[in-house]
């Protein structure tokens, strides 16, 4: 460090300075939630003395605080200083290449047509000055000039088609070099294609061939998770094949770079915070209210971001993967700050903000199937998988496409946030089991007792399992509660229920065998003032 600041204190030009392009190759990526950190190395001649370096291909957006750059031992680093690079966009761009190229082929065929189309309209000219000539040649006779008509009529037929069809090609070649060109136009002003270029002032003892490397973060880049969850039949093991939608404009297209994918977030506010002194004072009524609405308000703000944020976490792999699996090139990192995925596989990932799904790794897990049904919001019984043990899998908030026996029967959502000791998810519905709530108008009545009037409501659930094996299905309902004392309700019959009386949730465990149908009846009693209207039923 002290070598560094007496050199800084020489004007840099009493050295020998010359600048020195190199090109820095884009070796790794980390793709954070929020963000992404580059790797490039490169390989650059410096002579003696002190040399600028302009290392062009970096990313044009850039986080400056967070560049490091590393050189061979034996050179020292006096500055760095990143600049948007405006002069390498063509080259870094293999489609602006490729329209390039496109346009010169197709303005050399326009030109070929051009000239083609010259040369008729001079030939047709010819003709009308030869016409001219020979009908003032005098001595012609009839039979001469009925063979110099026809064949003025010909060949001026044949001329004028030839002009017409050459118009033609001109116009399409002109619109599509015209397309080419505003296509052009757009990539090079678009936002995604913005590089970047590092300068360096280096200074080496002597002439050496110098590595460097550098790294950076930026905030372009993001992954979000999805999963595809599958399972052949309720015998069978889970599997769950985990993906991530990599979405990057950093302005620099990804080629065949190493892939890490990091839970973790380089944005964090890192600053340890401190208390200061707490102050209270009075203040009236009405600031009073105020700072109540206010506060609900908040509160209201954490309830919705708690359910935004819910979700779901991992499961430990509980058999070996196959080795055609993308679990052999995906390596698992856990440290204090989050969970890296390291893809050992080339990735090509384009800076064009559009996902780029990348599947990483796989798991087969265990799962208890069971069905779930809830009459009094729809009649259809689902499939639910219970897996334990899930919060070793690293899982991220995401969507989950369901397959099921080789369909896809829709999509679920996995929250890490959201799950307690089981992971459940719905792997469709079953139409072979037939579900019913009907109310027995017979056994339902009004009844007035004094002031008070008496309400029974009588349901009968009905299940028929008409699948081939038995099954179990968890059935829930439930019965209305009171908020005032003024209003009773009795739970008269709830056919063996696990009743919860808090929360008035009624649950049944039940085990049926192929083709058996099973009734569950619910009952309960409702007795108000009878000059009370009791909302809600």
């Amino acid at each position: 460090m002290k070598r560094i600041l007496i050199t800084l204190l020489f004007p840099l030009s009493v050295f020998a300075q010359q600048q020195i392009k190199t090109k820095a190759n884009l070796e790794s990526v980390t793709v954070y939630n929020n963000g992404a950190q580059l790797t490039h190395s490169g390989r650059v001649n410096l002579p003696a003395g002190t040399s600028e370096i302009v290392i062009n291909n970096i990313s044009g957006r850039v986080n400056e605080n967070s560049i490091q750059v590393g050189v061979s031992s034996g050179v020292t680093i006096l500055s760095v200083q990143f600049n948007r690079d405006f002069l390498n966009t063509d080259a870094a761009n293999p489609e602006i290449k490729k329209l390039t190229d496109s346009i010169k082929l197709i303005s050399a065929d326009l030109i070929k047509t051009k000239n083609s189309k010259t040369i008729e309209e001079q030939t047709l000219a010819l003709l009308d000055e030869n016409r001219k000539s020979g009908g003032t040649t005098s001595g012609t006779n009839v039979t001469e000039l009925m063979k110099l008509t026809e064949y003025y009529r010909l060949k001026n037929a044949e001329v004028r088609n030839a002009i017409a069809a050459l118009s033609v090609i001109e116009d399409k070649q002109n619109q599509k070099l015209s397309a080419l060109q505003q296509q052009i136009a757009e990539l090079r002003n678009h936002p995604n294609q913005q590089l970047g270029q590092l300068v360096l002032q280096l200074m080496a003892k002597t002439n050496i061939d110098a590595n460097y490397d550098l790294s950076y973060i930026t905030p372009n880049a993001s992954w979000l998770a999805s999963y595809d969850i599958k399972s052949s039949s309720t015998s069978k093991p889970l599997e769950i094949v985990y993906k991530a939608a990599i979405t990057q404009n950093t302005g620099l297209d990804w080629k065949k770079v190493k892939l890490s994918l990091s839970t973790g977030n380089p944005n964090y506010n890192i600053t340890a915070p401190t208390l200061n002194p707490w102050f209270v004072s009075t203040y009236n009524q009405m600031q009073k209210a105020l700072m109540g609405r206010v506060s609900s308000m908040e509160i209201e703000d954490n309830k919705l971001n708690e359910i935004v944020i819910r979700g779901t976490n991992s499961l430990q792999k509980q058999a070996m993967p196959a080795p055609s699996t993308v679990n052999n090139y995906t390596s698992v990192n856990e440290t204090q700050l989050g969970v890296t995925f390291d893809i050992d596989i080339p990735y090509d990932v384009n800076s064009d903000n559009k996902p780029h799904t990348v599947s990483f790794k796989e798991y087969e897990v265990p799962a208890k199937y069971k069905y779930y049904a809830a009459p009094k919001l729809s009649t259809d019984a689902y499939l639910l998988a219970d897996v334990i043990n899930w919060e070793k899998l690293n899982l991220q908030a995401g969507n989950a496409n369901i397959i099921f026996e080789g369909t896809y029967t829709g999509k679920s959502y996995i929250n890490p946030a959201n799950i307690q000791d089981t992971l459940s998810l719905s792997m469709g519905k079953d139409k072979k089991i037939i579900i019913s709530k009907e109310k027995q108008e017979d056994f339902s009545s009004t009844k007035f007792i004094g002031a008070n009037k008496k309400q029974l409501f009588t349901y009968l659930i009905i299940i028929r399992n008409t699948k081939k094996e038995a099954i179990d299905l968890s059935l829930k309902d439930q019965y209305p509660l009171s908020t005032e004392s003024d209003i009773e309700i009795e739970l008269l019959d709830s056919s063996g229920a696990e009743v919860n009386k808090e929360t008035g949730m009624l649950t049944w465990q039940l085990k049926i065998a192929p083709n058996e149908t099973k009734t569950i009846k619910l009952s309960y009693a409702i007795k108000a003032p009878k000059n009370k209207v009791i909302s809600g039923l």
